[in-house]
């Protein structure tokens, strides 16, 4: 019995793993909405934002790589 639950277990835990999409695994970043915005970062503290004339969200890194943008110098360093 033991053996089959922890059978289970390792194959639910490569499922989660595997599984595109799964929002466990997915890194969030923040981005201002506005315009002429083009990077992302990794607090919405960030003193990059503070600029941000429009609203800021919380997309995921996925999300902020398509829409073209580039890592905050501020926050990754």
């Amino acid at each position: 019995m033991k053996t089959l639950l922890l059978t289970l277990i390792m194959l639910a835990g490569n499922v989660m793993i595997e599984k595109p999409g799964n929002l466990a695994s997915e890194t969030y970043v923040y981005i201002c909405t506005g315009p002429k915005s083009e990077r992302y970062h990794s607090t919405k503290d960030c003193r990059g934002l503070r600029n941000c004339s429009a609203s800021i969200e919380k997309v995921t890194l996925t999300k902020a790589k398509e829409l073209g943008r580039d890592a905050c110098g501020i926050c990754y360093k």
